[in-house]
C-alpha cells in the first residue's frame, strides 16, 4: 500500500469512525506525511493504529490518541502551545498546522536532534524545540494556555500544571495502578480541576515516582 493510501486509510478507518470529524483537525493530519518522520527501518509502520517506539523512552502516539487529545483540548490558531515529548517531530508538525506557535520539549538529546532535523525538512517555521528535563523543567520559563503531554504519566503532572495560565488546559494519559485514562486538567485561579475523559493507554513518558536517568 502506498504511503498516501495509508494516510487516507488512517483518516477514514481510525479517525472519522471515532468522531474525529472536525475538518481543521483532519486537514492538519492530511498535510503531514508520517513516513517523513520515521527512519527507513520503521517507514513500513507509518499510520498504524498503534504507538511507534524509537527507543525505550521515545515514541509517537498512535494517531487516534493524539487526535482525541486535539479534539478535547481544541487548539485555536491564536494559541501558543506546549508539547511535551517531541517523538520524531510528527505530532509537532501536525500541531504547527493548527496553532500560532508550538514549543516542544524533549529530554533525550538524540530524539531532540532528530525532531529538529525533521521539522526543518518539513519546513515548519512556527516551532521551537527545547532540550529540557521533564521533571526539572530547566530552560522553560514560559506560561501556556494549552499543554499536551504525548504519553502517560504516573501521577498528576503538577510541574506542568504550574506552567499553565489561569484557565489554561493540560491533557495527558494518567496511569493509576491498573487503570489508564485520558485526563483533562483545567487551571483555576486557585488550584485545578481534574476531569476523567475516557479510557486510553500509552507508554510512560514521565515517571514521577521512580528515579530516572536522562540523556543530555
Amino acid at each position: 500500500m502506498q504511503h498516501s493510501s495509508r494516510k487516507l486509510n488512517m483518516i477514514e478507518s481510525q479517525l472519522r469512525p471515532n468522531n474525529i470529524i472536525d475538518e481543521n483537525l483532519i486537514s492538519a493530519f492530511e498535510k503531514v506525511d508520517q513516513e517523513d518522520f520515521l527512519p527507513d527501518s520503521l517507514k513500513n509502520l507509518s499510520y498504524i493504529d498503534d504507538h511507534i517506539k524509537f527507543t525505550k523512552n521515545s515514541f509517537i502516539l498512535k494517531p487516534l490518541i493524539f487526535a482525541k487529545f486535539l479534539n478535547i483540548i481544541k487548539p485555536e490558531f491564536s494559541d501558543v502551545i506546549l508539547e511535551v515529548g517531541s517523538g520524531s517531530g510528527y505530532t509537532t508538525s501536525v500541531l504547527a498546522n493548527l496553532v500560532n506557535y508550538v514549543y516542544s520539549i524533549e529530554q533525550d538529546k538524540d530524539i531532540y536532534d532528530l525532531s529538529t532535523k525533521n521539522i526543518k525538512k518539513n519546513k515548519n517555521t512556527n516551532v521551537k524545540f527545547l532540550l529540557c528535563n521533564y521533571r526539572q523543567l530547566n530552560n522553560l520559563d514560559l506560561k501556556f494556555n494549552k499543554i499536551i503531554i504525548n504519553g502517560a504519566v504516573n501521577c498528576d503532572p503538577l510541574n506542568f500544571i504550574d506552567k499553565l495560565n489561569v484557565y489554561g488546559k493540560l491533557i495527558c494519559i494518567l496511569k493509576e495502578g491498573s487503570s489508564s485514562n485520558i485526563y483533562l486538567f483545567n487551571k483555576k485561579t486557585s488550584g485545578y480541576e481534574k476531569l476523567k475523559i475516557m479510557n486510553a493507554s500509552a507508554p510512560i513518558l514521565i515517571n514521577y515516582i521512580d528515579k530516572e536517568e536522562f540523556n543530555f
